[in-house]
This record gives C-alpha cells, structure tokens and sequence, in this order.
C-alpha cells in the first residue's frame, strides 16, 4: 500500500485525439461524447474517485469501445502502455508488493466504463488486481478499497506483521497500527481485509523470519553481529524500517511491515535474548 502521485497525462486531450482518429472503429460515435467523458474525468477528480460519488454517463455502444481501446491501446492511448511498464519494479499500491506490472482499474471498468482508458482510474498494482477483481465497497458504511492516487493516509503506517508463539516457526498473521477513531477507519480495516490479506504477504513475512532465523543478517544487515541490549535491537530495528521507507518510497511496502512487526516488545525481548546467548558465534541461527 502507498500513496503514489497523480499520473501527469492529459486525459481529456487525449480522449479529444482518441474521438477525431478515423482510423479507429470507434470513429465518429465517440465524438458525441466529447464533453461528456471530459466533464466526468474533471468530476471524477474532484471527488477524488470516490464510488458513490463518481457517475457513469456514457452508454452501452461507447462502452464497448472504450474497453476496447483499454486492451489494445492505439497510439492515442500511448499513456497505458507508459503506465504499466514504468511502474513494474515498484512497490504495489495497492498491496505493497515489492512489484507492479500490471493496471488495476479502481473504480471497475465494467461498471464504470467510462473511466475505462482515464489515467488517474489506473493504478499500478501487482497480482492482487486479479483477487480484487470488482471489489469496490463494503456493507458497513465508509468500508471501500483505498485509492493510492487520492488517500494521503496510505502515506501512514497502517499495517504491521503480528508474530506469535515465537520460535523457527511462530504463527503469521497481520495487525491494523490506527486506532479505532482513525477517520479512515473503516476503510482501511475494509482495504486490509479486502487486498492486502488476500495477497501473497503472510507468506512472504514467514519466509522472511525463515532467513531471519537461520541466519539474521539475511534480512537484517546490522543483526551480523551480537546484540546486548533490548534498546540496541530497537535501535537498529527502526533505522532498518526507516531505510526500507525510504527506500521502496513508503511505509507499508512488505520488508517495512516484517521489521514493524519485529518492533513488537515481546518480539524485541524473544530477540534480544537470542542475539545476546553468551559464547554466540555472530550471525549464527537464532534456535
């Protein structure tokens, strides 16, 4: 998950451009909608592409057309293709991945079709677009998917991995960082539940206490050598979090969420104890 800034494309030009191709079998039916589609994508920015708010205008025959054009591109829409391969060594947004390469369209493009081709619906994400599929919003209200284009709070720390019954095998799961009157919530619970549990990362954060275990400095460069002290682990676990903040450009890609997680007392006391048997050979297994 993270805050990424808006794409910089010119939509309503290039729908203009896009309307005039007469090379293209959507020529001339969508210059009837000019206006239309441009005052949607203007409306949709100012509410920030919020579902209850954003409306679908256009009908079923300019429907089909601009679906089409989001799955083979023409040169018009040069800024698809732009999109998804700039993006595929990045962290996903939507899940925090630490890949994209491929576009999510946030709201829907089969209800919304509109926004089919529109580039501030298109989000970079990885394979959790295909496990999200039209998931849009929940039965409870305020429960939505977060957008990475317009929710500042997914430059937050939202998530964090939740380690117990410690040991080479400890159970895996992941706790929410906001209290209960964050103003966000309840979509961020929804978000969680919704995306990023359904993704590949609780195995990816066993994984990464697999190598932790058997070897610290695999995933931890500074835990080479012995620890002493609680406060020193502490220490050396935030500024691992900090660089990988900085890093991958957020704060819940999925390295940042292990070492949050590794940043729990119990977990900093379970470890503490370990790094600091006396006679240790540095970097040896943690059993």
């Amino acid at each position: 998950m993270n805050k990424i800034p808006l794409p910089p494309y010119d939509d309503a030009g290039a729908f203009l451009t896009l309307s005039n191709n007469h090379l293209l079998a959507s020529y001339p039916q969508l210059q009837a909608v000019v206006g239309t589609v441009q005052s949607s994508y203007a409306h949709y920015v100012a509410a920030r592409g919020a579902p209850l708010l954003v409306l679908q205008p256009v009908g079923d025959n300019v429907a089909k057309f601009l679906k089409g054009h989001y799955s083979s591109p023409p040169t018009d829409l040069a800024h698809i293709t732009e999109m998804r391969e700039s993006s595929e060594h990045l962290v996903c947004p939507m899940c925090g991945s630490m890949h994209s390469g491929t576009l999510d369209h946030y709201l829907p493009k089969n209800g919304f079709p509109t926004f089919a081709i529109f580039s501030k619906n298109l989000v970079p994400a990885c394979k959790c677009n295909s496990k999200r599929k039209e998931t849009l919003t929940g039965a409870s209200p305020n429960e939505r998917v977060l957008h990475p284009y317009f929710d500042e709070c997914l430059g937050e720390r939202l998530v964090r991995a939740q380690f117990d019954d410690l040991g080479d095998v400890p159970r895996v799961s992941l706790s929410l960082m906001i209290p209960n009157t964050h103003p966000h919530h309840s979509a961020i619970s929804f978000h969680v539940r919704s995306i990023v549990q359904r993704s590949a990362l609780r195995k990816y954060l066993a994984d990464r206490w697999s190598s932790l275990f058997r070897k610290p400095s695999l995933v931890v460069r500074a835990l080479g050598k012995n620890v002493a002290t609680a406060a020193e682990l502490d220490e050396i676990l935030e500024n691992e979090r900090d660089a990988l903040d900085d890093l991958h450009r957020g704060k819940n890609n999925w390295n940042s969420i292990f070492v949050s997680g590794l940043l729990q007392p119990p977990v900093v006391i379970w470890l503490t104890a370990r790094l600091s048997v006396p006679g240790r050979e540095p970097d040896s297994p943690l059993g």
